[in-house]
């Protein structure tokens, strides 16, 4: 009979095996069970018989002899894969639905008496086509956690042959006259059915994976061929060389498939986790957690499987291990075996020539150093790949690193330092020479972002300066990129709000908003797609590929430019920066429209509320997740903040509530820096409006608005902001000691003593302003000179006026009232009562309404003008009654 095996999938031809059975006597043709007998059998085509575990592995021809008198099993399993018209002519017996054999297997009894064997252990290597014998199931059998685990037998008959010592003798006789060996390679049949089995099946215990030469010397076959040694295969030259289209049914794939799917498997379970943060972050619970981790341990273990296949290619090796260090750094802290798969990777690329992989991990090396708190170290090996790829002139991933670069400086408490704006700098020049005018404008607009978050003297000069440089290439085709239009505008919006330019603000505006309009057709850019493509003039050197496509995208074949990739923001998120900064703009309009303002920035609340997480697209880790609802959140204290300090300037103290408690809700750990202090800021605020004077004093008190060091180096890495919050309490914290239970002469000597440095020569008018009415109300002892008062409260009222605040120039006009004009008889006095009173109703506020309405009763009394008197009495009276009605209900509340 003749047993054929399949060519596995993949790989080259392998060779027919031909097994000679015992023959009869004058048989005529005939074998003993009536199967035709050919004379000449293929050259190099019979099969070796390879004893399995369960016999004893002999090495010597004596051995060999006393395994002929074994009897055969009956039932024994069958494979065929192809046949020819020597079919076997013996009975077929079905096999009982045992789930071992694959479909296509033909089982035989055979005539012989069956020998049960004890069970094993230990399992046979698949070869060709191995002796009859039950196999397992031809389902994938390796140790990946998420397979199920395989199935074991519960006996292990194997298959004898007997042959003559005469023709055993011949056969050796002739397997070491033809024996040589040959090299293994990708071709040869042996390697080619060598499949990943889990270690209980391997019969080598002391190494993981047996090569072929080791599993035929432990076999120690005898050879019915001279051309089949024991330790060395050849090609059958009767066997056709062509490919197999399909993996032989019923035998476990090669390594090759087995490490597609594992990485395929891998990658759906980082994809099936990935879809699960957004639902985790809203209720992390240990189960949700526990399954997560789960799905990311089994995608890791599949990924570790493929590394630790011995036959892996080097391409494939190097994006393996890119993508297990990703996973690991993105996932885990298990910084020690992502930096040890880095180093691997690195070594593999560089021993391979794969220059853009090589890149890419370095690119992964430095986030990895970064995110550990080491940016002295990142900033060192940065600069190192930047020399490395001036020299040799890869310009792709000199703008990467120095982008790289700029977000961590952007990340740092200085982001303006020399050493960031020169990095800037350095991006612009070249992409100048390169004429790469989209990078310059980024970098050029970048530069600006950077000189805004410090906000030094001459900041807006520089500021504008960098967004003209960004926009003389405005009629480009390459730069009109709307994400680069709308942060240009954004960012000159800016500059106008630190002006205070009330109607340079309102122009600039209008033209962001109708960038934002124009932006709602344009399809390049998605609503919830953060992606941003930079286009880069191609060069000849290619080291970039569809590998590194995260951070440089190879251009199509008709396009003149790759593509720097970046995280910028999206076009929803957009709109929501829109909405906030329309509504800090108009606070500036006059008159002003409050109910447009609310509107605004309702609508912003709405459109986080709605998209949450999503607002930046999907997450790419849970870690990612969580950082991006700490983000979310965030933003949404800054918008309660604004409404609740807005509210608080029209005494509706119900709503203050509201967003108080609100940023109760929201600001926990790890939410820290300015939000923390404006939304404690924001309820000393409330308590302190709704005469709660004890509460507010202790939260203005709080050490987090001390300003002790503010001039040393202790408030050297404090936020500009921190500082103006800081100062806000403080200003608070002195009209409250105003009141006689809380009157505290010496401290309030300190604190001016502590604000004068600060507060004379600071950059943003609104601060100086608060700080000369603070200066102008405060009772002191010794008390202040009139004549300081005076320029005091005329300062105030000119910066008022030209901000264009109604609150501050109703407060600086009272002031001026009570201070220079009580009891005053003349037309100049009952002028500066009339005034505040008209201001105060400009502005919307009950309690100061009131105030002034009083001093305007007083003036008219003084004048003699006593029905003028009472009318104003009156009106204060009733505004009055209103404030403490919203105050009675409120506390109701």
């Amino acid at each position: 009979m003749t047993y054929r095996g399949s060519v596995p999938h993949g790989h080259g031809s392998g060779f027919n095996g031909q097994t000679q059975y015992p023959q009869a006597a004058n048989n005529g043709g005939y074998d003993a069970w009536g199967n035709p007998q050919f004379q000449q059998p293929y050259q190099n085509a019979a099969f070796t018989p390879i004893p399995y575990p369960h016999q004893p592995q002999a090495h010597n021809a004596h051995q060999q002899v006393q395994q002929q008198h074994q009897p055969q099993p009956q039932n024994a399993n069958y494979q065929f894969q192809a046949y020819d018209p020597s079919f076997d002519q013996r009975p077929l017996q079905h096999l009982p639905p045992n789930g071992v054999n694959a479909p296509g297997q033909l089982v035989h009894g055979m005539q012989q008496p069956a020998q049960q064997t004890p069970h094993q252990h230990q399992y046979a290597n698949w070869q060709h086509m191995p002796p009859p014998m039950p196999i397992p199931s031809p389902s994938y059998q390796t140790s990946s956690p998420h397979l199920p685990p395989p199935v074991t037998p519960q006996t292990m008959p194997q298959q004898q042959y007997q042959y003559q010592p005469q023709q055993q003798h011949q056969h050796m006789h002739q397997q070491h006259q033809h024996q040589r060996p040959i090299p293994q390679h990708a071709n040869s049949p042996a390697t080619a059915q060598s499949p990943q089995l889990p270690p209980q099946y391997m019969p080598n215990q002391n190494s993981r994976y047996s090569g072929t030469n080791a599993r035929i010397g432990h076999a120690d076959p005898v050879s019915a061929s001279p051309r089949l040694s024991t330790n060395a295969i050849t090609r059958s030259p009767s066997v056709s060389s062509a490919r197999s289209p399909a993996p032989t049914p019923g035998l476990v794939p090669h390594h090759a498939d087995t490490n597609s799917l594992l990485i395929c498997l891998a990658e759906e379970f980082f994809s099936k986790a990935r879809t699960e943060t957004v639902s985790m972050v809203e209720n992390i619970d240990a189960q949700n957690l526990h399954d997560y981790q789960k799905l990311v341990a089994t995608g890791l273990g599949c990924l570790e499987v493929v590394l630790d296949s011995p036959k892996l290619a080097p391409r494939l090796e190097a994006k393996v291990r890119f993508r297990y260090a990703s996973i690991l750094c993105e996932e885990t802290n298990n910084v020690m075996e992502a930096e040890t798969a880095l180093t691997k990777g690195i070594t593999l690329c560089e021993r391979n020539r794969f220059t853009d992989l090589k890149y890419a991990m370095h690119f992964l090396q430095i986030k990895l150093l970064f995110s550990q708190q080491k940016g002295k170290a990142a900033m060192i090996a940065l600069d190192s790949h930047i020399r490395d790829a001036e020299v040799m002139k890869h310009y792709h991933w000199i703008y990467a690193f120095r982008f790289l670069k700029t977000s961590m400086y952007l990340q740092s408490t200085n982001p303006a330092e020399t050493h960031a704006l020169e990095n800037l700098k350095a991006i612009a020049n070249l992409a100048s020479q390169r004429t790469d005018r989209a990078i310059f404008v980024l970098a050029s607009l970048l530069e600006g972002l950077s000189l805004l978050k410090t906000m030094k003297d001459d900041s807006i000069v520089r500021i504008q300066t960098c967004i003209a440089q960004a926009l003389k290439y405005q009629l480009e085709d390459s730069v009109r990129i709307p994400q680069l239009d709308v942060l240009a505008l954004m960012l000159d919006l800016a500059c106008s709000l630190h002006q205070k330019s009330v109607q340079v603000i309102m122009q600039k505006l209008r033209s962001l908003q109708n960038q934002i309009d124009a932006c709602m057709s344009d399809k390049s850019w998605h609503s919830l797609d953060t992606e941003l493509l930079l286009p880069i003039r191609k060069t000849n050197t290619q080291v970039i590929s569809h590998d590194t496509s995260a951070v440089l995208r190879p251009g199509a074949d008709n396009d003149a430019h790759d593509y720097l990739v970046m995280s910028f923001w999206s076009k929803l998120e957009a709109y929501t920066v829109t909405y906030t900064y329309s509504g800090l703009a108009l606070l500036y309009q006059t008159p002003r429209n409050d109910r447009r303002i609310f509107k605004l920035w309702e609508e912003a609340l709405a459109q986080l509320q709605k998209a949450g997480i999503k607002l930046r697209g999907l997450p790419n880790s849970l870690a990612d997740a969580i950082a991006r609802s700490d983000w979310h959140k965030e933003w949404m204290c800054y918008l309660y903040i604004l409404q609740g300090l807005h509210f608080a300037t029209h005494t509706r103290w119900a709503e203050v509530k509201n967003c108080v408690v609100q940023l109760e809700n929201l600001v926990k750990p790890p939410l820290e820096g300015v939000v923390v202090l404006y939304s404690t800021y924001l309820a000393g605020v409330y308590h302190q409006g709704t005469g709660d004077l004890k509460t507010a004093s202790s939260i203005f008190r709080n050490r987090m608005f001390s300003l002790n060091g503010a001039r040393g180096g202790g408030n050297g890495n404090r936020k500009s902001t921190e500082l103006e919050v800081s100062l806000l309490a403080t200003f608070n914290r002195l009209w409250i000691m105003q009141h006689p239970e809380y009157r505290d002469d010496r401290l309030t000597l300190e604190l001016l003593e502590q604000l004068r440095p600060l507060c004379a020569d600071h950059p943003n008018m609104e601060i100086r302003t608060a700080y000369n009415l603070v200066l102008a109300a405060v009772q002191t002892n010794p008390p202040i000179p009139m004549t300081a008062v005076k320029m005091h409260i005329s300062t105030a009222l000119n910066n008022a006026q030209s901000l264009g605040n109604v609150q501050t120039l109703s407060i600086a006009l009272n002031l001026m009232r009570a201070k220079l004009f009580q009891s005053i008889v003349g037309d100049q006095a009952l002028k500066s009562a009339r005034a505040a009173s008209n201001q105060a109703k400009r502005s919307g506020n009950t309690l100061w309404m009131s105030v002034a309405d009083g001093m305007l009763a007083q003036s008219f009394d003084v004048q003699g003008q006593s029905l003028d008197a009472q009318k104003a009495w009156e009106d204060a009276t009733q505004y009055a009654r209103q404030a403490f009605d919203m105050m009675r209900s409120e506390n109701a509340v």
